[in-house]
């Protein structure tokens, strides 16, 4: 490609890439932004290049951290891609490298390091020749090559343009940009995830379909745990014993409650090329994918608020408040002579002020009393209210057992007549028994006596509710007797196994009911 005019004593990587781009007609800082993020990347690859890093940074952080700040860079793909650890050290880097841009004294330490850390690199720059490196790249696996060499460029370059940009390898800076709009145009990773999906939507939802046809809904950890299917519950288990043997509670650690975008997930599976749709693969696949979501979530969260809260922005913070302070300061020596004036009215306000407070510091005593008092009569009536609650659970049962001795009078209105235009519902009952009740009456609705999950929303809709007595707990039947209590919902017992003694029992309680 051509590279003319780039030779210049303002020549740097910021220019450089403003020429470049201006030619392609893209975005100027899409290669700057690029080749630092790969620089940066390729400085922080051992322990001796971080503590070299960590020397020059803490010269002068508070201009780094101001320079990543306003840098379209910090959040570059590359940067972000891999560990908290590697973008904490990467945005170090980041900063001194946008600072280098001007400052030559920096710029040649930055070039130190890079020579030091990289000296096969510098030699081939000095003696234009790629032999060495292309023969570094050899033994190394696919993979490994691939990232390699985007580094090792990117550190080539940067040597060049510094050492003599008039003689700039053309083949190195070709390869760079090509290397560059693979990367930003074409690879997955920066590919708009929900165009994708969009893309893929009748794939995704049919296999959705599949899945849930066969296994039943899966779109968060508690769906798995809650699955009916053995084999999903299976997989959960184990999922969340990986976690466990690592010390880390599921529970603890995400929403349990959290749905997961299970599109995504889907995606990443169709994106795998496979013809045939293995739903139990999928299923599985699906699981792992909902954990491991959970898990990025659960980074990204950690990621953000550690760079909204880290000693470093906190620092730069207090840097800003510092050179605010001085200002003030410098005012404050201005209020002097004013203060000096009111000197003497502050003292008799000091004592006024001693005197109310000794006035509120009685009457603060006087409250302290009051309350701790208050708590002990509420303490009081909460014991009461135990008791209270002792006595009603003693009644309860009592008026189940009764209930379930009680034969009705003989009823003279029928049954049809009793329930018509009513909403009625019958919580508890055995399963035969609802069902064998629901088929004759139908328009009575019953609820499982052992279901205190349900809805509360679904009590709305009637205006008498009886409890079922042989076959209810007490979880469910609180929690029908709260909303009961609120809303003034007529209610009543029942308590027969034989369908014509219930129809009189309900006869029976709604004319006891209407009489109230």
């Amino acid at each position: 490609m051509e590279c003319s005019n780039v030779s210049s004593p303002m020549m740097n990587i910021s220019n450089f890439s403003k020429i470049i781009c201006k030619n392609m007609n893209i975005t100027e800082d899409t290669l700057r932004d690029y080749l630092f993020a790969n620089i940066s990347i390729s400085l922080i690859k051992t322990t001796d290049m971080k503590n070299d890093i960590n020397k020059l940074y803490h010269l002068d952080k508070l201009k780094y951290i101001d320079a990543v700040n306003n840098s379209t860079c910090k959040n570059h793909t590359i940067i972000i891609q891999g560990t908290l650890s590697q973008e904490i050290y990467a945005r170090k880097v980041l900063g001194i490298l946008l600072i280098a841009e001007d400052d030559f004294n920096l710029r040649s330490k930055v070039i130190k390091l890079l020579r030091k850390h990289y000296p096969m690199v510098f030699n081939s720059v000095k003696q234009h020749n790629l032999k060495s490196l292309k023969t570094n790249y050899s033994p190394m696996n696919e993979f490994n090559r691939e990232i390699e060499s985007h580094l090792l460029a990117s550190v080539y370059f940067y040597f060049s343009i510094y050492r003599s940009p008039d003689l700039v390898d053309q083949g190195c800076i070709s390869s760079i940009i090509t290397d560059m709009q693979n990367f930003e145009f074409c690879n997955a990773i920066n590919a708009d995830m929900e165009i994708e999906v969009s893309k893929c939507k009748p794939k995704i939802d049919k296999i959705k379909a599949l899945i849930k046809e066969k296994y039943g809904k899966i779109n968060s950890i508690t769906d798995i745990f809650t699955n009916k299917n053995t084999l999903i519950q299976d997989f959960g288990f184990f999922a969340q014993n990986i976690f466990i043997t690592n010390k880390i509670d599921i529970n603890y650690i995400f929403n349990t409650s959290e749905y997961i975008n299970t599109d995504k997930i889907i995606l990443a599976y169709i994106q795998m090329g496979q013809e045939n749709l293995n739903t139990e693969f999928i299923a599985l696949s699906i699981i792992s994918g909902i954990f491991i979501q959970a898990l990025i979530n659960e980074y990204k969260n950690t990621r953000n608020l550690y760079f909204m809260n880290n000693q470093e922005k906190l620092l730069f913070e207090a840097a800003e408040l510092k050179e605010s302070l001085q200002k003030s300061e410098q005012d404050n020596i201005e209020l002097k002579n004013i203060q000096a004036s009111l000197k003497i009215e502050k003292i008799n306000f000091d004592k006024t002020l001693n005197d109310k407070i000794l006035t509120i510091n009685k009457n603060h005593s006087s409250e302290i009393n009051g309350l701790q008092n208050k708590i002990k009569e509420l303490e009081n009536q909460l014991s009461e209210e135990k008791k209270y609650r002792n006595e009603l659970n003693a009644l309860r049962e009592y008026v189940f057992e009764v209930n379930n001795e009680y034969i009705p009078d003989n009823i003279d209105i029928s049954f049809e007549s009793c329930i018509k235009e009513k909403k009625i519902l019958i919580i508890g009952g055995s399963k035969d028994w609802r069902r064998k009740f629901r088929d004759t009456y139908p328009e009575i609705r019953t609820l499982h006596g052992f279901n205190e999950n349900f809805e509360l929303t679904i009590l709305n809709s009637y205006n008498y509710i009886f409890f079922y007595t042989g076959y209810i707990n007490h979880a469910t039947y609180y929690k029908a007797m709260n909303f009961i209590r609120t809303h003034q919902v007529k209610f009543g017992y029942i308590g027969k196994t034989n369908v014509e003694l219930v129809k009189e029992e309900i006869i029976e309680e709604i004319q006891r009911l209407n009489k109230l």
